[in-house]
């Protein structure tokens, strides 16, 4: 009797296309990360004189150029936050296509992805403040800034986050009987 090899798990393809969309993804979001650090450095920097003239013509404090530096600071955590959150999606799945989806490890990385997406859900509440209190500013000065945003409370994003906390304890339970199982065994 010769013994046959096991079979190689077959492809799959839902996880292959999610590992490419979070790479291009982080890509996206290092791309992204680059760019606002050069207008944050611009505006602490070069660029700090122009912005804060054209503030003080559409009537605006001289300490806005700050919150706008402050609030560049803010969107470069945020993006570096929702960098994080993919990676943590990405050892989720890789582990799927491993064939152990039910590993503690997917369960801390799920309460991760839980944490990072309440504490983004904060700091986009000052933000939206902020650009609330610049957009009379900003329309003084016509279409050369625009601050429209959507920064607020999303029900989207707190369904997510509940989902995040709710899965990473269904992970954990599933870790924990499969072990007692194999204890069993």
């Amino acid at each position: 009797m010769t013994a046959t090899a096991a079979p190689a798990p077959k492809r799959d393809l839902l996880l292959g296309a999610a590992q490419v969309i979070i790479i291009l993804c982080c890509t996206a979001l290092l791309f992204a990360m680059v760019l606002v650090g050069i207008g944050a450095g611009a505006i602490a920097t070069v660029g700090r004189p122009e912005l804060v003239a054209k503030l003080a013509a559409a009537g605006a404090p001289a300490f806005v150029a700050w919150l706008l530096f402050a609030a560049l600071l803010v969107i470069e955590g945020l993006l570096y936050m929702a960098l994080r959150f993919l990676l943590e999606l990405r050892g989720i799945v890789s582990s799927v296509g491993e064939g152990d989806p039910f590993h503690p490890e997917n369960a801390r990385r799920l309460s991760r992805m839980g944490w990072l997406a309440l504490i983004g859900q904060i700091l986009v509440l000052p933000l939206g403040a902020l650009a609330a209190w610049l957009q009379p500013f900003a329309d003084k000065l016509g279409d050369e800034i625009d601050v429209k945003s959507s920064f607020g409370l999303d029900g989207g994003t707190i369904l997510l986050i509940l989902i995040l906390f709710i899965l990473a304890r269904v992970f954990q339970r599933g870790t924990a009987m499969r072990d007692e199982l194999e204890g069993t065994v």
